[in-house]
């Protein structure tokens, strides 16, 4: 039953224990009047002056987090009531918005006189993605049950969880010779040599970078000081709907796949390289660029999955016939 109808079968009662106890007398009758009253007056109370200008104050720990850390949330509940809340429930809800699951935390109070209340929880074993708050209920009632107030506040807080980086301390890839069977490893640094400045010779450095403008006018060996410029530009190319028999097992190599492209951009931009990123999900690309940015390819990476924009093959063939042509 509602907290309304048990309020008016109070007011029923009321009335009916008056009359009994009019028409009857006694001083039990007149206690058990006196008692009805006092609930339902009380109750009255309770629905006009509860929960009045509540308010709530969320504190996260951090808004930007590595997949399979934990957050902590800080909660702070202040109200003005005027009468004593003897308990509160409250109730709040975060959704990962890459699967739709729903994250509830409760937590019974009993706050009676304090119009302040300070609680604190966490959520453990983040996975990649965004988590989304979805809002707070809050619910009181009085002593005896028969009022029940309802609170409801909505808020923009949100915690973004990045792929953990998979170690690649191996060679990317490896290719067979056509002339034998010695492997060769494809190089993660492809460099040029370009000049940044001159220096003094020091036995050892190649005659051909000897700077012999700088050596005729300064009378002693000069040399070129090289510069590490980055020549290779990279694009990794992600499959968002491996080939899986169940989806329990696509999600698995998928979420492996996100980890390894968050270790290539890890490693590329350690060595000053660039690279591109693509999905057949559909969320933002990254073109390769001189500078590469771990912070958008994170965010890039952690948005990945849902229903694939289009197939991988699809994907392939877009990004081959955006590259350069090969004049020969």
């Amino acid at each position: 039953m509602k907290s309304w109808g048990k309020t008016l079968l109070l007011a029923v009662g009321c009335v009916v224990s008056m009359g009994v106890a009019y028409s009857q007398g006694g001083v039990a009758a007149w206690y058990l009047v006196d008692c009805l009253v006092f609930i339902w007056l009380q109750a009255g109370f309770f629905y006009l002056f509860a929960l009045r200008g509540l308010s709530v104050h969320r504190l996260l720990s951090d808004e930007v987090c590595v997949s399979g850390e934990e957050v902590n949330i800080k909660l702070e509940i202040a109200h003005r009531s005027w009468i004593p809340l003897p308990w509160m429930v409250v109730k709040e809800t975060w959704i990962h918005e890459g699967s739709g699951r729903k994250l509830i935390y409760s937590k019974l109070l009993f706050p009676w006189f304090r119009s302040t209340c300070e609680l604190s929880y966490k959520i453990t074993y983040l996975t990649r993605g965004v988590y989304r708050f979805a809002g707070i209920e809050i619910v009181t009632g009085d002593l005896f049950g028969f009022a029940i107030r309802k609170a409801f506040r909505d808020a923009i807080h949100r915690c973004i969880v990045y792929p953990r980086p998979d170690s690649l301390n191996r060679a990317v890839m490896t290719f067979q010779s056509d002339e034998g069977h010695r492997a060769v490893v494809s190089s993660r640094k492809s460099e040029t040599q370009m000049v940044s400045g001159i220096r003094d010779y020091v036995s050892g450095d190649p005659y051909q970078r000897i700077h012999w403008k700088s050596t005729a006018r300064l009378s002693r060996l000069m040399t070129k000081e090289p510069e590490q410029a980055s020549a290779a530009k990279q694009m990794l190319l992600l499959d968002a709907a491996p080939n899986a028999g169940l989806a329990e097992a696509a999600w698995p190599l998928l979420e492996k796949g996100v980890a390894i492209a968050a270790g290539f951009f890890k490693a590329a931009a350690s060595g000053h390289q660039s690279c591109g990123f693509a999905c057949s999900s559909g969320p933002r690309r990254i073109a390769p660029t001189i500078r590469p940015d771990l912070t958008l390819a994170y965010e890039v990476l952690a948005s990945v999955g849902g229903k694939p924009a289009l197939s991988f093959p699809d994907l392939v063939r877009k990004e081959a016939a955006a590259l350069p042509r090969i004049r020969r």
